[in-house]
């Protein structure tokens, strides 16, 4: 699968983020894809390709970009000591409210793409994003007419 690193500006600074996009076609309906605890890894990377491979554009923003630079992270070694210690610092810098605000930025970026259809944006996030994915979903449609995450396809905790 294609896939792009961009970055969004949003009101508390710079947000990595990738893009993946479906190999053929277009344009595509959109899903905002939040990451879990574990941050940006292949893991979650491989699960953005299995969306994008359904015929999803996915937008997978770094959740931690408050933090600076961090990981890549192995969950298996994160796990097997302290996790706490490590992604502590690193959670305490995002929450479900501050990836709704993001959104307005991530939304506002994918209407700047000639490859996103429609109006509606599915949303989905992993046991630290699926609150993230609830918050987004439920956010107020703001009056600029950006892509509004009404479709909410679900959240794993």
């Amino acid at each position: 699968m294609p896939s792009e690193r961009v970055t969004i500006r949003t009101l508390d600074g710079d947000c990595p983020s990738h893009v993946v996009i479906p190999f053929r076609g277009g344009p595509w309906p959109a899903v905002l894809f939040y990451m879990d605890a574990g941050g940006i890894r292949p893991a979650m990377l491989d699960m953005a390709q299995q969306l994008a491979e359904a015929g999803y554009i996915v937008l997978l923003p770094d959740l931690f970009y408050r933090y600076g630079p961090y990981g890549p992270f192995v969950p298996k070694e994160v796990f097997a000591g302290d996790f706490r210690a490590v992604l502590g610092p690193l959670m305490a810098t995002t929450s479900p409210l501050k990836a709704a605000e993001d959104a307005e930025a991530i939304l506002a970026y994918l209407d700047t793409r000639d490859d996103v259809g429609g109006r509606k944006v599915g949303v989905v996030g992993f046991c630290m994003g699926g609150g993230m994915a609830l918050a987004t979903a439920q956010r107020e449609p703001t009056p600029s007419g950006s892509r509004q995450p009404q479709a909410f396809t679900g959240a794993i905790s």
